[in-house]
């Protein structure tokens, strides 16, 4: 389960820096005018429904990545007990007992 969980996690952080860099920004400036001067209608409108298919994927994985986030908080076993001070040091008398 953990190793599942990690996975899922791992590829949609990854999907999520992808699909992040591969969305245009809302300002491209100078340059936006400039390259995308000469499009048609239907280039726009072909754009813009990828770029809305993007950003609903991009939630999607933003939404996953978070929900198993919290999983993974949840799941996690309980180390303050046995890993704590209180255990080190009762572990180091034991030893000096025996020394």
């Amino acid at each position: 389960m953990e190793y599942v969980l990690m996975a899922i996690l791992l590829l949609s952080a990854i999907f999520i820096i992808v699909a992040v860099i591969f969305q245009k920004s809302a300002d491209e400036g100078l340059s936006g005018t400039i390259a995308g001067g000469n499009e048609t209608f239907y280039g726009k409108e072909k754009a813009a429904h990828g770029e809305k298919k993007l950003f609903k994927l991009t939630l999607i994985a933003c939404i996953v990545f978070a929900v198993a986030v919290l999983v993974a908080y949840v799941i996690q076993p309980d180390y303050t007990y046995s890993f704590g001070a209180d255990y080190w040091k009762s572990l180091t008398e034991f030893r000096a007992l025996f020394s």
